[in-house]
């Protein structure tokens, strides 16, 4: 049994629509600053911004991730009946830390009220006629990757026939200051797998996406054919910079999927740019690949959307894909030679292939997703 995807949306830094991002992935425009609080201090750092994109309150919170589950489901055809029967699982790092704390900069006196993670869920779900179990996914970095990884497994075990996936993550001041503080973000944007990376662009966006037990009627086909879930104990923050870890999830993800590292024709790397977690994926790889396939950055594109990166580079991906080439990789010049990873330097053509799709966070949280795609008959 096959786990296609039957279509996708996504709002990121590159746009709004299908249209808009591919666009964008041709002609990207310069990272937008951030301005935020940081102590008593305004500072500035680049950002991925969305257009409109500060959520202010609950309202605005659950209309536009509602505009983005209705927007898959009209795109997809997705029948009452098959709504009915179909999961959703959302994941996310901050949840709804942005409503909370608006909230708290309009009534800072005030006790703030706690709706729970699993409102979240149930509000989406009956606001769009969503009628299977709703799962949330809180794992840092991997969230929304670990939600795909999750619907693929339930799919193939006939446990339901498809199921939305929904990742997220919103602007909010604590992620900016944390990451700050932690001296992880970096003034010149994301510079991925670069010898002068000095940290992280962060980023916000939401995507859905619809998987399915049945091929779409299309053209173009992108099914995935498993994947792999590992916690490196190595830090409380980090991966091993080794990258054995890494490399162990990669080869139980390809060993789930069937498949050889040497049938593997591109890598969707995480490569969020900071020195220890581009180091432990580069070397990771390496240890994967005596012939390094195409390397893909998108982060310096879209940002690093924490939580919500697992479904909104893929459905970027996919975007890309479908219209036949894989995009070229930006914020990178100078090669590290510890590890020696060169991502993509221009525009390719692809018709078919296997991607390896990498998520490595913080805590040392690694979801490998393993995907075919290529033209249908």
């Amino acid at each position: 049994m096959g786990v296609y995807v039957r279509d996708a949306v996504v709002y990121c830094a590159l746009g709004s629509s299908e249209e808009e991002i591919l666009s964008s992935l041709h002609n990207p425009k310069k990272a937008s600053l951030q301005s935020f609080r940081f102590g008593k201090e305004q500072r500035e750092r680049p950002y991925g911004a969305m257009n409109e994109h500060k959520v202010v309150g609950y309202d605005e919170f659950f209309e536009r991730l509602s505009r983005v589950l209705r927007e898959v489901i009209e795109k997809s055809n997705l029948s009452e009946e098959e709504l009915e029967e179909c999961p959703l699982l959302i994941g996310s790092t901050s949840m709804n830390i942005p409503c909370s704390e608006a909230l708290y900069q309009q009534t800072p006196q005030e006790m703030l009220p706690s709706i729970g993670y699993g409102r979240i869920g149930e509000t989406l779900a009956n606001a769009c006629g969503i009628g299977g179990e709703v799962c949330l996914f809180i794992s840092a970095c991997t969230s929304s990757a670990s939600a795909l990884l999750y619907a693929e497994r339930g799919i193939q075990s006939g446990r339901f026939k498809r199921a939305i996936v929904l990742g997220f993550e919103f602007y909010n001041e604590f992620t900016m200051s944390g990451f700050e503080a932690l001296g992880l973000l970096d003034d010149a944007g994301s510079r991925s797998f670069d010898k002068e990376r000095m940290g992280m662009m962060l980023g916000e966006g939401c995507s859905a996406i619809v998987l399915d037990s049945s091929v779409p009627n299309k053209l173009f086909e992108f099914s995935l054919l498993g994947g792999e879930n590992r916690c490196d104990l190595f830090s409380p923050t980090s991966h091993n910079p080794n990258g054995e870890i890494v490399a162990q999830t990669i080869e139980d993800a390809l060993l789930d999927a069937g498949i050889a590292s040497t049938e593997v024709s591109l890598i969707k790397a995480h490569a969020t740019g900071s020195n220890s977690n581009d180091m432990a994926e580069g070397k990771g790889l390496n240890r994967v690949f005596a012939n390094m396939p195409p390397v893909l950055t998108l982060k310096p594109l879209v940002g690093h959307t924490l939580g919500g990166c697992g479904a909104i580079e893929l459905a970027v991906l996919w975007f890309a894909l479908k219209s036949g080439f894989i995009p070229k990789s930006f914020g990178f010049s100078t090669v590290d030679e510890e590890f020696g990873i060169i991502p993509t330097r221009t525009e390719v053509e692809s018709s078919s292939g296997i991607v390896l799709m990498n998520h490595f966070g913080f805590g040392g949280n690694g979801a490998v997703l393993v995907a075919r795609y290529g033209r249908g008959e």
